[in-house]
């Protein structure tokens, strides 16, 4: 590299791997950032042997960047450079860094020697990857949460006597999925948690905390608390125009399963084995056909329990 050594220095400490090559990307230096990112020696480097140190699936891209740089004046490629060694417990060796060069250009115009440097943006590449998760996460809960509100506009006109019916009812649910959104957003791709979404909903009708809240930390995938949370919601409600004055949910989760248990005691005075409102088929129906889920209801004097048992995501 003949420039001064000022300029050396420079080159040298900068927080990049910076080398040199003819026009056709045969290198004929680099600096030693390069040789201590990638262990290759000086010599190994040059010509074409720091392809060696690039992913092979990002080799060709790497090429065909070369290809038309003189076309374009600069080059400009992102692709995965090999560290080595590895550091203890490193699964994956490789970093992504954006490669850039530009030339210098002798008297008739024509590239002569480009000047690049490799510049680490792998935390910058997997926040990208990170976002473009969330993103399709969100087109996907959208386009569930389309399919639920379509669902639940067909039970509520089947069962609805009236048009103010039929509006109350449909009001009464979406509130319940905003609820179960705001969770969901909160953290997308982490879940919901079983209590918050049983808490949530409990505290939506002014009802106090349930006499019994108990069991493993669990959370549930949007699209399943989405469900679970609107059956809830059903519980709940059941529960506000019944008058229960005691709500209790336990549940336990095995490697396949979890299992929710509900118990609503009806409020003194109110005559055992009288009307309730819930529909314990319509439940049953509801959770079955959306989360393949096996629903028991079951009253017992004052007492009604229901029986959740519901497939988790392998």
């Amino acid at each position: 590299m003949a420039e001064g050594p000022d300029f050396r220095r420079m080159v040298e400490t900068i927080p990049h791997l910076v080398w040199q090559s003819n026009p056709l990307g045969d290198w004929t230096w680099a600096s030693p950032q390069w040789a201590a990112f990638t262990s290759q020696a000086p010599g190994r480097s040059c010509g074409y042997g720091w392809l060696d140190a690039v992913h092979p699936e990002d080799r060709e891209r790497t090429r065909e960047a070369w290809r038309v740089a003189s076309r374009r004046g600069h080059l400009a490629v992102e692709h995965r450079l090999c560290r080595r060694p590895a550091k203890a417990g490193e699964s994956d060796p490789y970093f992504w860094f954006s490669t850039q060069a530009t030339p210098r250009r002798g008297d008739d115009g024509r590239p002569t020697t480009w000047f690049g440097t490799s510049t680490d943006i792998h935390d910058l590449h997997a926040m990208r990857e990170t976002q473009e998760r969330l993103v399709r996460e969100l087109q996907r809960q959208g386009r569930n949460t389309l399919a639920v509100m379509r669902g639940i506009v067909r039970r509520v006109a089947d069962t609805a006597a009236t048009a103010e019916d039929v509006v109350a009812h449909i009001g009464d649910r979406l509130g319940a999925m905003a609820r179960i959104q705001a969770e969901v957003s909160r953290e997308p791709m982490a879940g919901v948690a079983l209590d918050v979404l049983i808490r949530d909903e409990l505290s939506a009708h002014a009802l106090p905390d349930p006499s019994e809240l108990a069991g493993p930390p669990v959370r549930l995938p949007a699209e399943m608390a989405e469900k679970l949370g609107l059956a809830l919601h059903e519980l709940v409600l059941s529960a506000v125009l019944d008058g229960d004055d005691r709500i209790a949910a336990t549940w336990t989760v095995a490697t396949t399963h979890l299992v929710l248990t509900w118990r609503m005691r009806a409020r003194p005075g109110a005559p055992a084995g009288g009307a309730r409102t819930l529909s314990g088929e319509m439940l049953e129906r509801m959770l079955a056909y959306d989360l393949r889920a096996v629903t028991t209801v079951t009253e017992t004097g004052r007492e009604r329990q229901v029986v959740i048992v519901l497939p988790l995501p392998h």
